[in-house]
């Protein structure tokens, strides 16, 4: 199981050192000016008692600092509590907002975030009121390390942004230290390490210059976590143990509990299991001498990641439990889906398969919860996210497809390319909402003994930690003891039935909407095979479903030993042959091979004895990049065998409806743009292709589909009005994907204006095409960075404003062969005896076979492609037999 061990390290760079501000409001100063203001209306005999009172108060928020410093959170706790009682005495708002910023630390430290952020935000309304700018910006920073804690990170980041900016206003350095350290972790949080880099060491900056030693100490140790993260093992443990030493010199009990357990994150990264259980040990035993319970519940998971490495499962087991009982009574979500995710592999590597499906169904529940919060953040943070915790839902896909359960995994598959599809997009119409993945009908009454079990393990440790024991100990044992029988019989029952049942599949008695819509796929036409890749670290799945008799529909699994280095390098030299017209054929068939020896090839059998004429692929990672029309067996493209067509996501597809057999019946709306524009160059045979498409008329000789034709000047946002009376809309311009911000992609509309995601969305009626095509370049290309969780680009954004399907390019198209294969395509769609999947095929194979060459398309034999700096310039050759021509252009969605 070595492939998951990078995977779950990222789950022990917890304990983090947070900046909380305790200074908030408890300045000298400010207090002794707030004694002035409140004593100016009253009488003398009064002034002396409430001087005595402020006195008192002021003393016990001191001692409450003092305390806090030391790590005493309950004895703090008390004494803000008499503070508070003496300031709303004597109505010092100045005070009562000070000790109820403080208050919120104290229940922060104790992991009550909930009664943290009700502290907080009575704290900020008072210090509002007296303009308080200072106190203001240290509660909102307060208020976002609560929600921190809480693990909603878009609400941290905004609370953390306003404090940055009130401190920075107001020249609060010290504060403004603080904020950037607090950023700096949420970005931690979120995956974005460079980012959190870039902001721990602004805060080190700034308390190496104000001497702040406990700010530098922090900083340190944030920085080592991001470094480790990073997998410089080196220096994460340089800047642990410069953290670790000013902890100690400060006699801060909570930084040091801190550093000792990223020391022994970072030992653990490096194979010192020893060295790094030592570590934890001495983390664990201050976090419960200080009663800091998250750092308890870090402690206790890194603990069992190091006896897990040591193949102690048992032993692994037991502290991840007693993680899981402490993250569910913080509500913490984050460290709930770590424990759960961690409790699996242990059980995976115990050999208890059922089991550890179940628990890798559990993380992945909270995965889905966690997302719904994160709908705030951009782009990239949430993109961010998805990479750190897809490993769960990858691991959990390659358990249950090496156990048969073939119907869940495809699940599996989808929950994440949905989820992919709306961090990338910001869209959350990707497929229809989603609850998880659900527990089928033998997992589920494992659960209840399961959470009972743990219920009562945290509270005989907490009875075991007090001195005396409490007095309700033998009868928690006793509950313990029957919770744990209970929940044996249940895992005992849940392995003997799943393993009775063999090769059926356990989901097949909660079929869910997803596979539902993947069968529709496969039944809406007969001779189809849907075919999913699960790209793993050490290995491919090919994950299929095929019809099986009149409605039934089975999916089964193949795996294939490459890894994803030699995949993503693969189709990376592809691609490269594919964009160059002049590259050697023969090259590009030799390593096209290679391709399909692992996507195709172990299928094959399957598919002749089947008769299968029709491949629907969901693609993942790198392989989103490739043409597979293009990929060769030996003897012949993919394509001159199967029609071919991918789709985004089962619940986006809509096989539903069809193109009328009458072409009367499908009118077209032709918008093109041959003229050129500022930053792109003419287009001149997008007038013919529209022309030899649409039949504007009835005397027309060359239109194949009624409909109108909109060029140049006469193409704007307007053209796309009234959508409603057309099935297929033709857009033949420039186009461009923006992979860094897709809300950016464009087409050039005949002004030279970008036609824009934003504006696409608002395309009234557009959910009455049937069939879109994007006769642009890069219309369905990603970026090249990141493995294809870009996915389908511009296209994206037709398909989820209910267009039925889109034919879009791969990489930047040649402007002659385009319109002649376009021309071809329509031809045959227009016969009303092929699919839109077969049409596309017939004109790729009409250019395979020299059948199309630049006789075909008069006048267009030395029209160049435009391209951006840097990319190659591709010019029409006599033929165009070449890939390069003909494979750019994919169908996604339906097919039919």
């Amino acid at each position: 199981m070595q492939r998951r061990k990078s995977v779950r390290l990222t789950f022990a760079t917890l304990g983090l050192c947070l900046s909380s501000s305790i200074s908030a409001g408890m300045v000298p100063g400010v207090v002794e000016g707030a004694i002035a203001a409140d004593l100016g209306n009253q009488q003398p005999g009064r002034i002396a008692q409430t001087d005595r009172r402020k006195a008192e108060a002021d003393r016990l928020l001191q001692q409450g600092i003092e305390q806090f410093q030391t790590s005493q959170f309950e004895a703090a706790l008390q004494s803000w509590q008499q503070a508070l009682s003496l300031y709303r005495q004597i109505q010092d708002r100045q005070g009562e907002g000070n000790a109820l910023g403080n208050l919120g630390l104290a229940y922060h430290a104790l992991g009550n975030y909930p009664q943290a952020i009700a502290y907080h935000e009575q704290a900020l309304a008072i210090l509002r009121e007296i303009k308080d700018r200072q106190g203001e910006g240290q509660s909102l920073g307060n208020l976002g390390n609560a929600y921190f804690s809480l693990g909603n990170y878009p609400q941290a980041i905004a609370y953390h942004e306003q404090a940055l900016a009130i401190l920075r206003e107001i020249k609060d350095r010290l504060g403004e230290g603080n904020a950037l350290g607090n950023l700096g972790n949420a970005y931690f949080s979120l995956g974005n390490y460079p980012k959190a880099i870039a902001y721990q060491e602004q805060r080190l900056a700034i308390a190496r210059e104000l001497k702040d030693r406990l700010g530098e100490g922090k900083a340190l140790g944030n920085l080592g976590n991001a470094y480790r993260a990073l997998g410089n093992y080196p220096k994460a443990i340089a800047y642990q143990e410069q953290s670790l030493a000013i902890a100690r010199e400060l006699k801060d009990r909570l930084g040091e509990g801190n550093a000792l357990g990223n020391l022994g994150v970072a030992y653990f990264s490096l194979g010192n299991y020893p060295k790094a259980i030592a570590y934890q040990e001495q983390h664990l035993a201050i976090a419960r001498e200080i009663q800091d319970r998250l750092g308890e519940g870090n402690a206790l998971g890194n603990l069992g990641l190091a006896y897990r490495a040591l193949g102690n499962y048992p032993q692994a087991i037991a502290y991840h439990e007693q993680h899981l009982a402490i993250a569910r009574e913080l509500k913490d979500p984050d460290g709930e889906r770590i424990a759960l995710n961690n409790i699996a592999v242990a059980l995976e590597k115990q050999q208890q398969p059922e089991l550890a499906i179940l628990f890798y169904k559990e993380s992945v529940n909270v995965v889905e919860t966690i997302r719904t919060g994160l709908k705030p953040l951009s782009r990239q943070l949430q993109e961010s996210y998805t990479q750190t915790v897809a490993g769960t839902y990858r691991a959990l896909a390659d358990l249950l497809l090496a156990q048969g359960r073939v119907l869940e995994a495809q699940q599996v598959l989808e929950l994440l390319k949905i989820q992919e599809l709306r961090d990338f997009t910001r869209d959350t119409r990707a497929g229809g909402a989603t609850k998880g993945v659900p527990l089928n009908a033998v997992e589920a009454p494992v659960k209840p003994p399961f959470d009972t079990l743990i219920a009562l393990g945290l509270k005989l440790t907490d009875c075991e930690s007090q001195q005396p024991r409490c007095p309700e100990r033998e009868q928690l044992l006793a509950q313990r003891a029957a919770a744990t029988q209970q929940f044996n019989q249940q895992a005992e029952r849940l392995r003997r039935l799943i393993r009775q049942q063999g090769s059926q599949d356990p989901a097949q008695l909660q079929q869910q909407e997803l596979t539902v819509a993947a069968a529709n796929i496969v039944k809406a036409q007969p001779k189809t095979v849907l075919i999913y890749p699960l790209v793993l670290e050490d290995k491919l799945w090919l994950v299929y479903g095929v019809q099986a008799g009149k409605e039934a529909v089975t999916f089964a699994s193949r795996e294939v030993p490459v890894t994803r280095k030699q995949l993503s390098e693969t189709v990376t030299q592809f691609r490269t042959l594919l964009e160059t017209p002049r590259s050697n054929v023969k090259q590009l068939q030799q390593v096209s091979q290679k391709l399909y020896g692992w996507l195709v090839a172990p299928l094959r059998p399957q598919l002749d004895a089947n008769g299968i004429q029709n491949l629907v692929f969901s693609l993942d990672r790198s392989t989103r990049y490739m043409p597979l029309a293009a990929l060769h067996d030996g003897k012949q493209y993919l394509v001159q065998r199967f029609t071919l067509s991918t789709i985004l996501t089962a619940g986006l597809t809509n096989t539903t409806d069809k193109l009328s057999a009458n072409p009367a019946q499908n009118a077209v709306l032709g918008l093109g743009l041959s003229n050129a524009v500022a930053g792109f160059s003419a287009l001149p045979n997008v007038p013919e292709e529209l022309d030899t498409i649409v039949r504007s008329k009835a005397t027309d000789p060359k239109g194949v589909f009624p409909g109108s034709e909109l060029l140049n000047q006469a193409f704007t946002l307007s053209a796309f009005k009234n959508l409603i009376d057309y099935r297929i809309l033709h857009i033949a311009t420039h186009g461009k994907f923006v992979s860094e911000d897709p809300e950016q992609s464009f087409l050039v509309l005949g002004n030279g204006q970008p036609l824009k995601v934003p504006d696409i969305r608002n395309l009234s009626d557009l959910g009455s095409i049937h069939l879109a095509v994007l006769s642009a370049c890069e219309t369905a290309k990603g970026g090249q960075d990141k493995e294809g969780i870009e996915v389908a680009g511009l296209s994206y954004y037709f398909l989820t404003q209910n267009v039925k399907s889109v034919i879009a390019s791969l990489w930047l198209v040649n402007d002659a062969s385009t319109s002649l294969l376009m021309q071809r395509f329509y031809k045959h769609l227009a016969t009303g005896k092929m699919t839109k999947a077969e049409a596309l095929r017939q004109a790729q194979l009409s250019f395979l076979k020299e059948n199309a060459t630049a006789k075909d398309a008069p006048a267009r034999i030395d029209v160049e492609v435009r391209v951006e700096p840097g990319s190659r310039a591709n010019q029409a050759r006599s033929a165009f037999s070449h890939p390069y021509y003909w494979a750019p252009f994919i169908l996604i969605g339906n097919s039919l």
